[in-house]
């Protein structure tokens, strides 16, 4: 990949991720949700820079290496972000495992409740 196509493509995905930043800092605050699209669409950017950073390392080009310094700047800025939504979903994933034995339970006193009736 010439050093041309890196800078582009570079530049395409910092610009993702700062699009992307708000998001993620707002569904953090309550403001909005952060649903499985927005993983996603944080995810597609970060998985696809792995070849381009290689093949950024082949190059002394000072504009790649800057927008990779931008890249990795919001990567620092994402990290916290990400870890305070995984503990979220985390704590999310608990509150619903909590929800649907109380379900549960409650299904199965109604149904033995049922049959203690109807003889």
């Amino acid at each position: 990949m010439s050093s041309a196509a890196l800078i582009t493509r570079i530049c395409e995905i910092n610009a993702q991720l700062a699009a992307l930043l708000p998001a993620t800092q707002s569904a953090l605050a309550g403001e909005s949700t952060f649903s499985v699209d927005e993983l996603r669409a944080l995810s597609g950017p970060i998985s696809e820079m792995a070849p381009i950073l290689t093949a950024a390392k082949l190059t002394q080009d000072p504009q790649v290496t800057a927008q990779i310094q931008t890249y990795k700047a919001h990567l620092r800025n994402l990290q916290p972000t990400l870890e305070r939504l995984r503990q979220m979903l985390l704590a999310q994933r608990s509150q619903l495992a909590t929800n649907q034995a109380q379900l549960k339970a409650a299904s199965n006193w109604a149904a033995a409740l049922s049959n203690t009736q109807h003889p």
